[in-house]
């Protein structure tokens, strides 16, 4: 019998590495996807840009419209961009503070 519950200890130890691990790797991929967006998002990626985790930019909404001043200067992470209007295929229009490359 203790050979049974020490396997089934390693098991689900070994589980729960492997679910941290992939949450780990998922808000790395939202947390790049999403960098200086300046929409409120929805889903998991809202959940990270409520909680604070998603680095925002500083666009704002042309008066009347979801879209953004694309174009507009704009700061993300301290570093000057551009305002991008972008959307996933299918979803909504979202905002993104693009950061200029340095030369």
């Amino acid at each position: 019998m203790g050979q049974l519950k020490r396997s089934f200890l390693i098991l689900m130890f070994g589980g729960l590495i492997a679910a941290a691990a992939t949450g780990g790797y998922a808000v790395i991929e939202v947390r790049s996807e999403y960098k200086g967006v300046c929409s409120k998002l929805s889903g998991f990626p809202g959940f990270l840009q409520q909680a604070g985790l998603l680095m925002a930019g500083t666009c704002t909404t042309v008066p009347g419209q979801k879209l953004c001043n694309a174009g507009a200067v704009c700061t993300v992470g301290g570093l000057n961009g551009t305002c991008k209007n972008s959307a996933k295929p299918g979803g909504s229009a979202i905002c993104s503070c693009v950061a200029t490359p340095s030369p």
